[in-house]
């Protein structure tokens, strides 16, 4: 296990027809932050006091142009230790070791999911896998999760994302 970190935005708007809230462009072989599992996901929304239902999915994607959001992972733990091996960035799928959230702009990207989910909004979100169902996100490797539709409300969206970076 290496250091645990929390890649995390709140009270986002999303953007119509792009609807992607985190990517990840894992680092290069041998680096820090080349090879992360994904432990935990938290999503939900406080833009709305109606019920609707959201679909989304995890999936890594080839062939795209992004602006995000830049931000940074957290390290929780060790409290004090070494920074992520992760920088945020407004252009994450431009190289390795970036990611981003509330991306706004998502060229022609070519997903490959590989991990469905709905949930009600008013309820949110929680992934917590068994740590043999945790997903592992290769080196180099540009991986995100986005809503297969605009939900109804498109404001007061946050996630937290834990990851362990080795």
């Amino acid at each position: 296990m290496g250091k645990i970190s929390v890649l995390t935005a709140e009270s986002m708007t999303l953007t119509t027809n792009v609807r992607q809230l985190l990517i990840i462009n894992t680092a290069a072989i041998g680096s820090v932050a080349s090879n992360i599992r994904v432990k935990r996901v938290e999503i939900s929304q406080s833009g709305s006091t109606t019920l609707g239902m959201v679909r989304g999915a995890f999936a890594t994607q080839t062939g795209t142009t992004v602006t995000a959001t830049s931000t940074t992972p957290k390290v929780i733990s060790p409290l004090g230790g070494a920074a992520s091996g992760l920088s945020g960035n407004t252009s994450p799928a431009g190289a390795v070791g970036r990611c981003g959230t509330n991306l706004s702009v998502n060229t022609t990207p070519a997903y490959t999911d590989h991990y469905y989910f709905a949930f009600a909004n008013l309820n949110g979100y929680l992934w917590k896998p068994d740590p043999n169902e945790e997903i592992w996100i290769p080196p180099s490797t540009l991986w995100g999760i986005y809503f297969l539709a605009d939900p109804a409300t498109l404001s007061g969206w946050t996630i937290s994302v834990v990851l362990d970076e080795n």
